[in-house]
């Protein structure tokens, strides 16, 4: 852009300011000759105005240029009708041709209304280059037709009854194929427009999206003086001449001052109020054409009236339905949030499955609110996993909590409408309690993934412990019970003949039948301890006490358990204690430096274990060791839970494990 100091600048100061004054001058001339039937040239000066000021602010914009063009064929079509109608009926020059050439004028502004200016606001520029050809069909249409007009033998329409001054009545078919050809071409540009403000529309965001909402406001009142058409022209074409000036303030409105208001009230209001009016509007005309219909007579005042009373009694109840419908449109759900959430139960109970329900839950909420992006994250670990989202991440998102009994068990985030359209306080106000009340469901998610998660670690650790077992059957067990069998063999030659060789024979292989059994053995423990199944959960854990007692002197374990006992427990847990509880007194012999040790064992709804100790206590700087993650997987995989804490003096390693009492 050049300075506005700059020759550039000064030149398109001067063409906006003199465009103006020229579009002014022909109105006042046309009020002159025409009086007040020359209201309806003011929107060529509201156009020019505009215009004249988008030049000068926004030269870059061609939307300034679009709607100068127009305002000079609309000020053209108007004040050169009313000089032709003068000059033909007092002998003024030029009638004629200021006739034809004010009738040429409704060509362009047709097709700058209908197939250029809104295919142009508010950026100055088409979708993408696919959408130039709807554009360029305008440009089409206005050649052709205007071409064809100029010349086509026929009357004009700014002076009633008189014939083309200029036409070429040995072309008349030439000329007439050119208006026929520029239909299609008119057609075709007016889809492409309303198309392309559709699409426009649906992909605005922020900025765009707000400048469109101005733009709607006028146009969304067009519909009021369109119906009045038959009934009073002369006020129909007042109105839309007033409809027109709107309209170009509010384009200009757009381009300039958009963020200066917020017009989704504006809007839903407008398009209320429309639709009820044509609501009554309706039932007014319905009721005068029946009984106009049926008595085939002049309608009476009492009709009249009697219609008049039946509409504004229609009137409160229809708006406050069509109002309803209208605010559902533009806010979504946000404007009754007792209907959003019972919305939300209503397609979670819906659900076929868990894993559908946080999607649903997205899906709701956009629709609900209109949002372009909703996700849920689940809190896993340290972090934050995305596990369903709908829509495509516009702006910086807003997060909303789901908790469930005081604890984040995962997060709502949400992107505003755009830059221009961010969420106000009832949004937010409605989507915090949405969060909160979807705080359950996540947290039905959350535990079932970890209990898909527990249940396929659970499949893994089975299949790796079968494959531990294989190998240690076929690499240990196996091959030295072949090789005893190849050894009996060998002692069965030698008994008769060398009697000392097959007793040396036997030896060996009494040697390597030990290692089998103790093999077996070792297999066997690590499935189950025998201890458990021979003696008993607690009178296993004293045996074991007992063994590391021996091994270290002046180290005393304490087992302390209920003195009824702890009724028959599920095999999973009792291995799952005994593991962890002879885990932790490993590593209270191995590195506590403790003289003594204490376990208790209880059932409290569950089987809860403590080992503590008056070691040494934890190592802030150590890490946990293999030990300790294995204890808690054992846990883990039970339901449960284990806690390893640090004491004054000692270490206190804690076990809660789901079991019925029996």
């Amino acid at each position: 852009m050049v300075e506005d100091g700059g020759i550039v600048a000064r030149w398109r100061r001067v063409v906006a300011v003199s465009w103006f004054i020229a579009i002014a001058a022909l109105w006042i001339f046309a009020t002159t000759l025409a009086g007040l039937d020359a209201i309806t040239g003011l929107a060529s000066v509201g156009f020019a105005a505009v215009g004249a000021v988008l030049l000068v602010r926004r030269p870059e914009n061609p939307v300034s240029w679009a709607m100068l063009a127009l305002a000079a064929t609309s000020s053209i079509l108007g004040s050169g009708g009313a000089y032709a109608r003068h000059a033909l009926a007092d002998g003024w020059p030029a009638g004629h041709f200021v006739a034809w050439f004010a009738d040429l004028m409704a060509t362009p502004l047709v097709g700058l209304v209908a197939g250029v200016l809104p295919q142009l606001f508010p950026t100055g520029r088409v979708l993408t280059p696919r959408w130039r050809w709807p554009l360029y069909s305008a440009y089409a249409y206005m050649t052709f037709a205007l071409v064809g007009n100029a010349f086509y033998p026929q009357n004009l329409e700014s002076v009633s009854s008189l014939p083309n001054p200029y036409s070429v009545p040995g072309a008349k078919a030439f000329f007439g194929a050119l208006i026929g050809t520029s239909l299609p071409f008119g057609l075709f540009a007016l889809a492409g427009t309303v198309a392309s403000l559709v699409v426009r529309w649906r992909r605005a965001r922020g900025d765009e999206r707000q400048q469109l909402k101005w733009f709607a406001v006028a146009v969304g009142l067009l519909p009021i003086p369109l119906a009045l058409h038959d009934a009073s022209n002369s006020l129909s074409s007042t109105l839309i001449s007033c409809l027109f000036v709107i309209i170009a303030i509010t384009i200009g409105t757009a381009i300039l001052h958009y963020r200066l208001y917020d017009l989704d009230l504006v809007i839903s209001r407008t398009v209320g109020y429309v639709a009820v009016s044509a609501v009554v509007a309706g039932l007014y005309l319905a009721i005068v054409g029946v009984v106009e219909a049926a008595t085939s007579a002049s309608i009476s005042l009492s009709v009249h009236v009697t219609a008049a009373v039946a509409a504004a009694a229609v009137f409160h109840p229809a708006r406050r339905r069509l109002q309803r419908v209208v605010d559902r449109l533009f806010y979504g759900d946000r404007a009754r949030p007792y209907e959003a959430v019972a919305g939300l139960a209503q397609r979670l109970e819906a659900a076929p499955d868990l894993s559908d329900v946080l999607p649903t839950i997205v899906r709701t909420v956009a629709g609900a609110l209109r949002l372009p992006y909703v996700a849920i994250e689940l809190h896993e670990g340290a972090g934050w996993q995305v596990v369903a989202e709908h829509g495509q991440h516009v702006d910086a998102t807003d997060v909303y909590p789901m908790t469930y009994q005081g604890e984040d068990v995962a997060r709502m985030l949400v992107s505003a409408r755009g830059p221009g359209a961010g969420l106000n306080a009832t949004d937010q106000r409605l989507l915090g309690d949405l969060a909160r009340q979807a705080g359950v469901a996540a947290q039905a998610a959350r535990a079932t993934t970890a209990l898909l998660r527990s249940r396929a670690e659970l499949v893994t650790a089975r299949e790796e412990e079968r494959r531990r077992l294989r190998r240690d059957l076929h690499d240990g067990l196996g091959p030295t019970l072949a090789g005893v069998t190849m050894g009996l063999h060998a002692a069965q030659t030698f008994v008769e003949r060398d009697p000392a060789e097959a007793q040396r024979l036997l030896g060996a292989l009494e040697a390597q039948i030990e290692d089998a059994i103790a093999d077996i053995r070792r297999l066997v423990y690590g499935l189950r301890p025998p201890a458990l199944d021979e003696f008993g959960l607690v009178r296993a854990l004293q045996l074991h006490a007992s063994r590391l007692e021996i091994e270290r002197t002046g180290f005393d374990i304490v087992i302390d358990s209920p003195a009824e006992g702890l009724g028959r427990l599920p095999a999973a847990v009792e291995v799952a204690a005994y593991r962890i509880i002879t885990e932790a007194l490993t590593n209270v012999t191995r590195h506590a430096q403790a003289r003594s040790c204490t376990v208790r064992l209880c059932l409290n709804g569950a089987l809860e274990v403590d080992v503590t100790d008056d070691g040494r206590g934890l190592d802030p700087a150590r890490p946990p060791g293999v030990g300790f993650t294995a204890m808690r997987e054992r846990a883990a995989e039970l339901g449960g839970v284990v806690s390893i804490e640090g004491m004054r003096p000692g270490t206190r390693v804690h076990a809660r494990l789901p079991v019925s009492v029996s």
